[in-house]
């Protein structure tokens, strides 16, 4: 068995080299602070310089050191969710004294003046800023401080500001991995996939939220009961379990003729007569100057547009098409006129004879048949608006010229067990 590949060792920080200029710095600044009490300090004459010098070096290097000790000590209790303001005011205070005494004291030389100013602001600026980089990665690591979030890029944050902070705060938060159980950061365009959905919600689910309230204090008869209908329920999880209940498969079959472009019109002989073969159109009248020649219909035409077309089947027989009366057991009687040449009846059928139908019609021709029996059992005219409702019922969403061809078919096999065109249930 191969040997799994060892890890690779923690790689070499740049931080490291913190620590150095913390020790350089901080001897450059004690000896500023040992020259200036050794030059401007009342010395006896009789006192040695290296006396001087060992005698003022304890107290520079305290004035030096003081004020990292107390940064370190207020890193500590921020650590541990304080925000230690005496601690940070009180360090502040003895780095500027410090600073100061090496700006005054070595003045009006300027060189040694700023030299050793430099070094120890230097020195106490970069503690501070590798203090709070340490205690961030320490927070961070323990759960009290989120994820970094992506670079979202200056000139989007400034085209939108909105979009990308939000999109930001989704990235910090993260979600748990379905895979792994385990809490991830989201990327950069998951998060702002993710802040677009989320601001689309905000902007759609109020309105939905006020026209649930709108309802639900209408069913209430008592105006206190509506309103403690309204202050109980959550009508923003209403409004987004509504949301999720939509079923857009539906409402693009019913929308689909507002963009479906309509046929284009059949070219027949132009004597009126129909070619061999072909079905007899049959126009309504509607007023003197109307006449089946002047205005010619598209083969497809539908009960929706007001137009009715003969199957080529039933030419022979328009005359029990024109005198045929509408079931009154029909489902769809309110909602359409039923076309007597849609309907039949018949409880028997062959097996699967559906190659003339389109393949996406074949598996729904089962669920067709059993819509047919259902209504037949019911003693309801079977058309194909009624057809089409049973098998919406049914839970089989259909297109009304779809369940057209159904009914062809259903058609087709009835003659084909039959010998004889079917007829309708008195």
């Amino acid at each position: 068995m191969p040997m799994p590949p060892a890890e690779a060792g923690p790689s070499w920080s740049p931080a490291r080299l913190a620590y150095w200029f913390y020790a350089v710095a901080a001897t450059g600044a004690v000896i500023g602070q040992t020259w200036v009490a050794v030059t401007h300090a009342p010395w006896p004459p009789g006192v040695p310089a290296i006396a001087r010098v060992a005698a003022v070096l304890p107290f520079a290097l305290c004035l030096e050191l003081l004020a990292m000790t107390l940064s370190a000590m207020a890193d500590q209790r921020m650590r541990l969710g304080e925000r230690a303001y005496g601690f940070r005011t009180f360090s502040t205070v003895v780095a500027m004294v410090a600073v100061g005494i090496l700006v005054a004291g070595h003045w009006p030389h300027l060189y040694w003046s700023a030299g050793f100013g430099v070094l120890s602001g230097s020195a106490y600026a970069l503690w501070l800023l590798h203090s709070a980089a340490r205690r961030r990665d320490a927070l961070r690591a323990a759960g009290k401080l989120a994820d970094t979030a992506p670079d979202y890029g200056l000139w989007r944050r400034m085209r939108h500001p909105v979009w990308t902070a939000r999109a930001a705060e989704l990235a910090r938060e993260g979600r748990v991995d379905v895979d792994s159980g385990r809490w991830r950061p989201l990327g950069l365009f998951e998060s702002l996939r993710a802040a677009e959905l989320a601001i689309r919600a905000e902007q759609r689910r109020p309105a939905i939220a006020n026209a649930v309230e709108e309802v639900i204090r209408a069913d209430q008869r008592d105006p206190g009961m509506a309103e403690i209908a309204v202050r109980t329920l959550d009508l923003d999880r209403l409004a987004g379990e509504l949301a999720a209940l939509v079923n857009y498969g539906a409402w693009a079959d019913r929308l689909a003729p507002a963009i479906t472009a309509p046929a284009p019109a059949s070219t027949g002989p132009p004597s009126g007569q129909s070619a061999p073969g072909e079905p007899t159109e049959l126009t309504p009248i509607t007023g003197g100057d109307a006449s089946p020649a002047a205005s010619p219909e598209p083969e497809n035409a539908s009960d929706h547009d007001g137009r009715r077309v003969a199957d080529p089947e039933t030419v022979a027989d328009r005359d029990d098409v024109l005198s045929a009366e509408p079931d009154r057991n029909d489902v769809d009687a309110n909602n359409d006129e039923t076309d007597p040449d849609d309907e039949y009846d018949d409880v028997g059928h062959e097996p699967d004879q559906g190659a003339e139908l389109d393949a996406d019609l074949v598996p729904l021709l089962p669920a067709a048949r059993a819509a047919r029996d259902e209504l037949a059992r019911e003693g309801h005219t079977v058309s194909r608006d009624a057809l089409a409702h049973r098998l919406r019922r049914n839970g089989h969403s259909i297109r009304n010229n779809r369940v057209s061809e159904l009914l062809a078919a259903l058609r087709q096999e009835t003659r084909s067990a039959n010998g004889s065109r079917p007829t309708t249930p008195v």
